[in-house]
């Protein structure tokens, strides 16, 4: 999502360029150290593994597991999944850009997350470039429309996990008060982009935050609506699925605990997630050994890869041939506006 930046950037391509290679060369250590953290971290939580857990765990939980059964649960859960993410796209590009159709965005919808393999941003930016291309919508508000989505996904996993938090607790230390400022954030921000609204004061809203600008209660109110249907629908299909592993979880355990590996496996601090591992064998080894724990969160992420990836490759003929002619287009002039 780096173009809309250099779309919008004032001056001229010459003093961008050299203020690019000086900031280049600036930032060669810092791009190093980012590259390089994840690789760290990983290798610190195998050491961890190698250390600490036992492999007889995770060699019966594996061959113990009914996988067809499982399969059977993952194919069903995975598409729903995925019909319910386009719908969330969908209704928030309806409400605040273009009355687009769910059955255009479905196909595009697919593609994307075969390219979300690679990274999830790069999946993001592959759906926000065909609609830009397609409707003519600026690629920065087109931004600030996803930013509403994660904003309100992260705290609709606030709102469950706080939840479950206070009916069963939790083995994070000082979630509580976490929760607490994370509520106290969300009263002012809606007090800024709402409540001043409706009170007739003004208040900027650049363009990467104009979505907020313009988002009503209902409209938070919708989109929690449909990401409320898909946490539920997730968490119902690893109570079940954890049972196929031989593990058994109470469905509030799960409320309170899986939005935290969600947020947390959100953070690209590992390769391929394997801290949201660590993530399951810490917050639920009061039921199941942690090396079980994290062998199942393994085969879930695997699992929910490969669906994401098959779904994708299904609608690989009809979107991909259209993404590829909608990018050799020129610019609209609508998207360079502003």
């Amino acid at each position: 999502m780096s173009e809309p930046a250099r779309d919008a950037a004032p001056g001229g391509g010459d003093d961008r360029s050299a203020e690019a290679r000086g900031g280049g060369a600036r930032g060669g250590p810092a791009r190093i150290a980012r590259l390089a953290l994840p690789w760290i971290l990983t290798a610190l939580i195998l050491d961890y593994f190698r250390r600490h857990w036992n492999l007889a765990p995770i060699l019966e939980t594996l061959e113990g597991a009914r996988w067809g059964t499982y399969f059977a649960l993952m194919v069903p859960y995975s598409v729903a999944y995925f019909l319910l993410d386009t719908l969330a796209v969908t209704t928030a590009v309806r409400r605040f850009h273009v009355p687009v159709r769910y059955r255009d965005i479905l196909p595009v919808r697919a593609v994307t997350y075969v390219l979300a393999l690679v990274n999830s941003n790069v999946g993001q930016g592959g759906l926000a470039l065909w609609i830009h291309r397609r409707e003519g919508v600026p690629l920065l508000e087109l931004a600030g429309t996803f930013l509403f989505l994660a904003f309100v996904e992260i705290y609709q996993l606030v709102v469950y996990s706080s939840v479950g938090v206070a009916l069963v607790g939790s083995r994070v230390p000082g979630v509580g008060r976490v929760y607490v400022a994370t509520y106290v954030v969300l009263a002012a921000w809606l007090v800024y982009f709402n409540g001043l609204r409706a009170l007739g004061v003004s208040r900027p809203a650049p363009r990467l935050f104009s979505t907020f600008g313009r988002a009503r209660l209902a409209d938070y109110g919708a989109i929690l609506a449909i990401k409320s249907v898909s946490l539920v629908l997730a968490i119902a299909t690893h109570w079940a699925a954890l049972r196929l592993f031989g593990m058994h979880v109470p469905l509030v355990v799960l409320l309170a605990n899986l939005p935290l590996v969600f947020l947390g496996s959100a953070v690209p601090l590992t390769v391929g997630k394997l801290h949201a591992a660590a993530l399951w064998g810490y917050l639920l080894a009061d039921y199941a050994p942690p090396e079980s724990l994290g062998a199942y969160s393994l085969a879930a992420h695997l699992t929910f890869l490969t669906m994401n990836a098959l779904i994708g490759i299904a609608f690989l003929p009809r979107a991909g041939r259209e993404m590829w002619e909608l990018g050799r287009r020129p610019t609209q002039p609508t998207s360079a506006a502003n």
